[in-house]
């Protein structure tokens, strides 16, 4: 009778070690692309200035869109009050000026006696505004 041998099976390694960076990477393109998902549905054109800063990134976003219509973090709000106690509930755990930072946005159309009100009640539910618009060289 022949004898058999037995093989030795190759061991296989998956190389991990650039598994961290991949997933890493997706966590940051799934960060960025959400919040520009978040804001896409939410119709104005912002004012421009030549004298804008960029505005890093906020915990709570208002906006007006083109019709008058008030927006905080993609959600529509029927009034003032409402949009108050929304910016205040989010705004509850923050602890610092950086947590407390609200980025506001505002269509370029919209009057003054519509805006300055939620400026208002962005900064009586303990926000601070940022306020967002493009730069523009005159």
């Amino acid at each position: 009778m022949r004898s058999r041998r037995r093989r030795r099976r190759k061991v296989i390694r998956v190389p991990v070690a650039s598994m961290g960076d991949i997933a890493f990477l997706l966590i940051i393109f799934f960060m960025i692309t959400s919040s520009f998902a978040r804001e896409a549905s939410i119709r104005l054109t912002p004012p421009t200035s030549p004298d804008l800063d960029e505005v890093e990134s906020t915990p709570v976003s208002v906006s007006i869109d083109e019709e008058g219509v008030f927006w905080v973090n993609d959600d529509q709000v029927a009034d003032l009050d409402a949009l108050e106690s929304m910016v205040e509930e989010l705004l509850a755990g923050a602890t610092d000026d950086a947590q407390r930072l609200v980025r506001f946005r505002c269509d370029a159309g919209i009057a003054k006696d519509i805006f300055e009100p939620v400026l208002g009640a962005i900064t009586a539910a303990g926000g601070i505004v940022a306020a967002v618009g493009e730069r523009a060289e005159y």
